[in-house]
């Protein structure tokens, strides 16, 4: 009885040894905990509403961010950024007199700054080439003035130029606003922690694209 006894207590040790076991095994570590970047860009900002034609203009951008994995695949991204002057030259019909008309013309600079958090999607693992996609909001600070130069109308009795209006500095004006991002690009390794990545971003508002950015840069993982 005895032997009975050990011999199936025996049994179902061995049993239950390889479930046990199995739980026991941890889970594969992620190949990256985090990183940090550096990007430099050209930036195309929408400015239809100050223009009707040409409505597209160009600022250079920098920016530096962190990432969080979660997994292989998914990561947070922070990160801030900000890009030079861009200026906007418009024009409007003005009347300066009876049956006279010229142009006025304004001189608009605009720069932001901006907060971003993405999520994004890392394809592959363990690849020396990662494409990713990515989805998340900007918070951008825009800062713009403005300038009226002086405009000036041709008097047909007097047949000289005349000044209609003095030239204008208005104020600085700063806009906060929130949008919506989507992003896609390649991380590419030089090294096991040193990588080079490029993306391609593009910023939505209520109702247009607000601004497009391609991007070039280097990072590390940590």
């Amino acid at each position: 009885m005895n032997r009975l006894t050990l011999l199936a207590a025996a049994s179902l040790v061995l049993g239950m040894a390889p479930p046990l076991l199995a739980q026991d095994e941890p889970a594969p570590p992620r190949l990256m905990r985090g990183d940090i970047s550096g990007t430099v860009g050209w930036v195309s900002l929408n400015k239809g509403d100050v223009r009707s034609y040409n409505d597209w203009h160009s600022q250079f951008g920098v920016s530096g961010g962190w990432g969080w994995y979660w997994t292989d695949h998914h990561k947070t991204q922070v990160e801030v950024a900000a890009t030079t002057a861009a200026t906007v030259y418009s024009s409007q019909q003005i009347v300066v007199a009876p049956q006279q008309q010229t142009f006025l013309t304004t001189v608009r600079n605009y720069e932001s700054q901006r907060i971003s958090l993405t999520q994004l999607y890392q394809f592959r693992r363990n690849e020396w080439v990662h494409p990713f996609l990515g989805a998340g909001v900007d918070i951008v600070r825009e800062q713009s003035s403005r300038r009226d130069d002086p405009a000036y109308w041709y008097d047909p009795i007097s047949r000289q130029s005349r000044q209609a209006r003095e030239p204008i500095q208005h104020g600085k004006l700063s806009e906060v606003t929130a949008r919506a991002v989507l992003t896609a690009g390649v991380k590419a390794y030089f090294s096991r922690k040193v990588f080079a990545l490029t993306d391609l971003r593009v910023g939505i508002g209520g109702q247009r694209t607000e601004d497009v950015q391609w991007r070039v840069g280097l990072g590390a993982d940590f």
